[in-house]
């Protein structure tokens, strides 16, 4: 997806206008200038398009506040990273020396430009100001006002018809793509060179030394494998300059982009909250999982720890119970070799089918000794049929006679049911339950 940044002094109303783009309040919103430090992003939709947008911090000379010293980099990186910038200036200060020089250094660019000249709250205003801001030399000029939630859907208008068609994924119809994400220093780069061949990916001990999406190009056996090496996903709070914020956008964007995703953990330490949330962010998205327990070299040499780790994972992560498990070392080699069969055998259950006929002939033997989930008064759930739907990953779609009589519970269930009837390790199954019309 597209990404559009948000840029402009502190205090102009960044924030305001990113939380109501993305739905919900995200960005923290203080009038203390420079209160988001850390870059903030989320994902919208508008007119049936998707893009990433970002609220970068505000932007002030260094000699004005202690945390703003990078006014060239901020603009640079949101000039470089973004496809559209939301320029935002302050309505009732009009434009200071400050905007001038943003819209000299956006002007350059080249990029398309939304003016939104903010907390405009009254027409009088908007009138003395909106001559004033043309002067600034871009042609969209919109007046918003969080306080009336003014201008906000005619921002989104003009971006959607700014925003590139999403182009086709040249590789997509006989490669299979996989990215490597993890927490930052668990060896992606280390392993990624390892398949590649080649040192592409800078690496060191220092965690966050790989801060772009490489890829590289694999043949085995026949199969194509397109590798992607992404930045290590750092929690928000850790995210200390543009150049990691932009790098995490990527890091979804690379998710979004694969078939596959190898989430790499290190052998050495515990699951933490952050490798959960990596996880499930590749889960929700879609796409087939792998767990890689990296630096397997440095582990214990105790008696059955393989084992013993398996049934941590599972006891750690049991919401993805059904993802295969590999160990291994980037830096020896150990067992590299047997990923590429791994993502192959994933890849086809992604792609897994079963007939009409067999899943409703398999899911009524099963639940026609099973008591169905009801409302207490007498009602209870009643499947009719069931289909799976096109596509990856595998959906299936159950026709009911109330959606409201199905559990969270009695869903997993047939979740359940149905890896019985074939191979889905790795693949997310969804379940969809509608009332037959």
């Amino acid at each position: 997806m597209a990404i559009v940044a948000i840029v402009g002094r502190p205090n102009v109303g960044k924030s305001s206008i990113f939380n109501r783009i993305i739905g919900k309040r995200s960005a923290i919103v203080d009038d203390q200038p420079g209160v988001t430090r850390d870059r903030l992003y989320g994902e919208a939709e508008w007119g049936g398009k998707s893009f990433y947008i970002v609220d970068t911090g505000g932007i002030m000379p260094s000699e004005a506040h202690p945390f703003m010293d990078l006014i060239a980099q901020q603009v640079d990186l949101a000039i470089d990273e973004s496809v559209v910038i939301i320029f935002v200036v302050d309505g009732r200060d009009g434009i200071t020396p400050m905007d001038k020089q943003i819209a000299l250094k956006l002007r350059k660019s080249g990029k398309p430009v939304i003016l939104a000249m903010n907390k405009l709250d009254n027409q009088k205003q908007e009138e003395d100001m909106l001559y004033e801001a043309y002067e600034l030399g871009f042609d969209t000029v919109i007046a918003t006002s969080a306080e009336h939630n003014k201008g906000f859907d005619e921002i989104q208008d003009v971006l959607v018809t700014l925003l590139p068609e999403e182009a086709e994924i040249e590789e997509s119809s006989d490669e299979i793509r996989v990215t490597l994400v993890g927490r930052p220093n668990v060896g992606k780069s280390s392993l990624f060179n390892a398949i590649a061949g080649e040192k592409r990916s800078m690496v060191s001990d220092i965690a966050g030394t790989t801060r772009d999406v490489v890829d590289t190009l694999v043949e085995v056996d026949g199969t194509k494998f397109r590798f992607l090496d992404t930045a290590g996903l750092r929690r928000k709070s850790k995210v200390k300059s543009d150049i990691e914020y932009y790098s995490n956008v990527r890091t979804y964007q690379a998710i979004d982009r694969c078939q596959v995703a190898l989430v790499l953990l290190d052998a050495q330490e515990p699951v933490t909250d952050q490798d959960k949330r990596l996880i499930g962010q590749v889960l929700e998205r879609g796409k087939g999982l792998i767990l890689v327990m990296n630096k397997w070299d440095l582990a214990p040499k105790e008696s059955k720890i393989g084992d013993k780790m398996r049934d941590l994972l599972i006891d750690e992560l049991p919401f993805a119970k059904y993802a295969p498990q590999i160990f291994i070392s980037a830096i020896s080699g150990r067992s590299l070799h047997k990923l590429p069969e791994m993502i192959l055998s994933v890849e086809n259950n992604r792609k897994r089918r079963i007939s009409t006929s067999e899943l409703n002939r398999l899911v009524r033997e099963v639940l026609i000794f099973e008591r169905m989930p009801g409302d207490g008064k007498g009602r209870s759930l009643k499947i009719y049929y069931c289909t799976q739907a096109d596509g990856a990953p595998p959906a299936f779609i159950f026709f009911v006679n109330d959606i409201t009589l199905s559990t969270r519970p009695f869903r997993r269930h047939l979740e359940n049911i149905i890896r019985k009837m074939g191979d889905f390790s790795g693949v997310p199954i969804k379940i969809f339950m509608r009332n037959r019309e």
